[in-house]
């Protein structure tokens, strides 16, 4: 069965009216497919309010236990549940949850950023059994920690542990670029040399860089089609970046007890 993975942020997250032009791109492929979401300004909006201080290390969110309630609150509870009723009402049948339901998603602890962790086991039965069961997934992506208790995970790298757990097929990172700008233009492909060189200059910085070295793993770890897009994909405009693998081949797929194997690219826990 072939399975796609979206990661969705940005417009495509914000914008209601992007809600029927997603809804539409998941119908448009065959299998199955599941959806990852962000939602960091709704998040930087309610910590603002709440007079709680945040800040970026590497285009991950430092998270101390107080931001992590607001987190877990923005992220698994108004923005998941709007996408799901979205999606629904658009005509696609969505189920939301979190990456600590059913045991999804299990997270390992980043070194000094508090209640930051990046995905370690993946238990793709929630899924399944909501795809058995005719609808789609819609993920938040806070996860379980080592003791249970709530964890922030970046969303791309949480939509790559889910797409390595279900061999997906296809993964595209929708955000608010249309792909990955390179000079005065956004590139059709990029390879992981041209890559390391344009986060090595400051090119591809930030969450950027974050994303485009997940996406290369993503590409190393055998998922055949790995792209950054934006609203135009959506719109039928350009379709997005697509991320070149390493030539030396595939590395593993997660182990039988979900265990997802170490970087192939060897980040560091910062993500930068």
């Amino acid at each position: 069965m072939s399975v796609r993975v979206y990661k969705v942020g940005g417009p495509a997250l914000e914008d209601p009216g992007l809600v029927g032009p997603l809804a539409d791109e998941v119908r448009r492929g065959n299998g199955s497919a599941v959806l990852v979401h962000g939602g960091g300004r709704a998040v930087d909006r309610l910590l603002r309010a709440l007079g709680i201080e945040s800040r970026f290390v590497g285009g991950r969110r430092e998270t101390s236990p107080e931001a992590m309630a607001v987190v877990e609150m923005v992220l698994s509870g108004t923005v998941n549940k709007q996408l799901a009723a979205g999606l629904t009402a658009a005509g696609v049948p969505a189920i939301g949850l979190s990456g600590r339901d059913g045991g999804l998603v299990r997270a390992e602890l980043a070194p000094e950023l508090g209640r930051v962790g990046t995905p370690d086991r993946v238990d793709p039965a929630p899924l399944r059994a909501l795809w058995a069961a005719g609808y789609l997934p819609v993920v938040s992506p806070v996860a379980a920690g080592p003791r249970g208790e709530a964890v922030n995970v970046n969303a791309d790298e949480a939509a790559l542990g889910i797409a390595r757990a279900v061999g997906a097929t296809t993964l595209v990172y929708l955000s608010d670029v249309d792909g990955v700008r390179v000079g005065e233009g956004t590139a059709e492909e990029l390879t992981p040399e041209e890559a390391r060189r344009r986060i090595e200059d400051g090119t591809i910085a930030g969450g950027m860089a974050l994303k485009v070295r997940v996406a290369l793993e993503a590409s190393v770890a055998g998922i055949p089609e790995v792209v950054i897009a934006g609203k135009a994909r959506l719109l039928g405009q350009f379709p997005g970046t697509r991320i070149m693998a390493r030539n030396e081949g595939p590395s593993p797929r997660p182990t039988r007890d979900g265990k997802i194997p170490r970087d192939p690219l060897d980040r560091d826990p910062s993500g930068a």
